[in-house]
């Protein structure tokens, strides 16, 4: 009699205890988040708009057979030396379409947009100095999204998603400023991992990469988890951390890896059962005075969430955080960070919020997907500049989103 009192009450007991522990665990993930988003920190910058260029869709550039629809902007980089600005394009329009890129110049001043010129388009080449095919010559076996200028060696870095349902990888490759192919950089296996439940999410590999410490090291984020990490970004709730990798340009070497906690998605889709994600779309790196001869690397990242059932675009969501890698652990050797818990098993990026383009009265936010730093502004401060992907869709914009940067 006894044992079974002492059972009855044990049951009881571990309800109560299983309860409590679901409680907490949630209690501890909602924390963890807003402990690292560090939202209740005054931002060290805030953003002000100067304006917005839109490009006409189905607008050309090109002449003769170099005549292509401008659109599919999926990156944007600038070079100062030359006052250019360097523009991917991450996709094929139509059946004469190539894989390219183009330079272009931007006309603003702390007051105004005043205009923006395409100068130049240049097709990417593969390993053998061939230019990728078009749709009417072949299999498309590259999907270009991020593109960075290095100015130290006056070449170009851009990034291909890959396919993983054809088995295509992913790949990060070196071309001088007329597309020429120099080299490939090696990328991580268990990035590249094709093998069941491992590497990246189809549609979903580098479509975030920037440059540091003068072009010497690469980083790079894919737009969710990889799949031994956890589940895509569509859920509203959840925890979703994003390797970001470090690689030596030169050599390949893979240096040192953190884990960057994504947001949910930012909108429940209408109906739940609709397409919706969050991702990131891109990053940079963030050099101040302060931080020139610091270990402590921070970059910009940006995320994009999108759910249907919204109209006039209001289901897409653009943040701005700022992160930083001190005291944040190297995530190397972790296999999988499917059941890890933050700031418990491993800690993250610290990341705080800079700006919500959604909230910032703008008439329309599109599928933005590149940023870069601008030019200096004749008072000093720094500009960043926002490009959307239109995707080719006659609904969508090429749009152009300029803010000065007043820290």
């Amino acid at each position: 009699m006894k044992i079974i009192s002492s059972l009855k009450f044990s049951s009881l007991n571990l309800h109560y205890v299983a309860f409590c522990v679901i409680f907490l665990l949630t209690s501890y993930q909602k924390t963890t988040l807003a402990q690292n988003a560090e939202k209740d920190l005054k931002p060290p910058f805030e953003l002000r708009f100067i304006g917005e260029q839109i490009i006409p869709f189905e607008e050309q550039f090109g002449s003769n057979n170099e005549k292509m629809t401008v659109g599919g902007l999926s990156g944007i980089d600038y070079d100062k030396t030359t006052d250019l600005y360097y523009l991917i394009s991450d996709d094929l329009f139509d059946s004469i379409g190539r894989l390219r890129f183009y330079t272009a110049k931007l006309n603003y001043t702390k007051d105004n947009f005043d205009s923006l010129k395409i100068n130049s388009v240049n097709f990417l080449k593969q390993e053998n100095g061939q230019v990728y095919p078009t749709k009417s010559e072949g299999t498309k076996t590259a999907d270009p999204e991020s593109i960075r200028f290095s100015t130290e060696s006056n070449t170009i870095f851009w990034s291909s998603e890959g396919d993983r349902k054809r088995n295509i990888v992913p790949f990060i490759a070196e071309i001088d400023t007329n597309g020429n192919q120099i080299k490939k950089i090696k990328l991580p296996s268990h990035f590249i991992d094709t093998t069941e439940n491992k590497g990246w999410y189809q549609n979903a590999a580098i479509e975030a990469l920037t440059l540091t410490n003068n072009s010497e090291k690469i980083w790079f984020l894919s737009e969710t988890p990889l799949q031994q990490d956890g589940q895509m970004t569509k859920k509203t709730t959840g925890i979703f951390p994003i390797r970001l990798i470090g690689l030596d340009r030169k050599t390949s070497a893979f240096e040192k890896e953190f884990v960057y906690l994504a947001e949910p998605l930012a909108k429940e889709p209408v109906p739940k059962t609709a397409y919706g994600l969050n991702g990131i779309v891109e990053i940079l790196e963030w050099k101040t005075d302060k931080n020139e001869k610091s270990e402590n690397t921070q970059f910009l990242v940006l995320e994009r969430s999108y759910s249907q059932g919204y109209q006039e675009n209001k289901g897409t969501v653009v943040k701005l955080f700022l992160v930083e890698t001190q005291n944040a652990t190297d995530s190397k050797n972790i296999e999988s960070l499917k059941n890890a818990l933050p700031n418990k098993d491993y800690i993250p990026l610290k990341k705080q919020l800079i700006a919500d383009l959604s909230k910032m009265n703008l008439s329309h936010i599109d599928n933005i997907e590149g940023m870069t730093l601008g030019k200096t502004l004749e008072n000093g401060n720094k500009t960043i500049i926002f490009v959307s992907d239109n995707n080719f869709q006659p609904i969508q914009k090429t749009q152009f989103l300029i803010f000065e940067i007043i820290e």
